[in-house]
């Protein structure tokens, strides 16, 4: 009988290693899926603005003023970007004559969109408020009519003087994409 017991313990314990020999390769499997997003790209935008008079002396380059005179200008601002913008304008200037720094008989200037004053008054304050939206690849043309008042007198021989203006473009801004 001992050997009968020691046959079922073997058989039982041999029974026993095949049940979890055939469980062990039966693990709980579960379905998978992947879903990607490939490829995604943002770009940012490029502000960029231009005008037809960018050399120096474009603007105004005039010899020889005299009490009276008057030049009239224009110039043309184009959105070279991809972006809407709204530009303002300043005015600065190296040298401080009384061409520039006497606000009655020095320099005088105007400047216009279309039949719209933006600006009238001594060059040296020049400020030109913000456009309306420039679109991309849109212009708006401004223009200047410079004077040299004739009350003028001569105190203002042989001075020169130099300006530069200034435009300064802003984007537009942000919106839900």
């Amino acid at each position: 009988m001992r050997k009968l017991n020691l046959l079922a313990g073997m058989a039982l314990a041999g029974l026993v290693l095949i049940g979890l020999t055939a469980t062990a390769d039966k693990t709980s499997a579960s379905f998978t899926a992947t879903s990607t997003n490939p490829s995604n790209t943002s770009n940012s935008a490029t502000l960029t603005m231009s005008n037809n008079k960018p050399n120096a002396g474009d603007l105004v380059n005039v010899t020889n003023l005299v009490p009276g005179d008057t030049m009239n200008r224009t110039v043309t601002i184009t959105n070279s970007g991809n972006v809407g913008f709204t530009y303002l304008g300043s005015i600065s200037a190296t040298a401080n004559t009384a061409l520039w720094s006497d606000t009655t008989n020095g320099l005088q200037v105007t400047v216009k969109r279309g039949v719209t004053v933006l600006y009238t008054g001594a060059l040296k304050n020049l400020a030109i408020p913000a456009s309306g939206t420039i679109a991309a690849g849109g212009t708006d043309t401004l223009t200047y009519d410079f004077s040299f008042p004739t009350g003028a007198g001569n105190t203002f021989q042989s001075l020169a003087q130099d300006f530069t203006i200034t435009y300064t473009a802003t984007q537009l801004a942000g919106s839900a994409k």
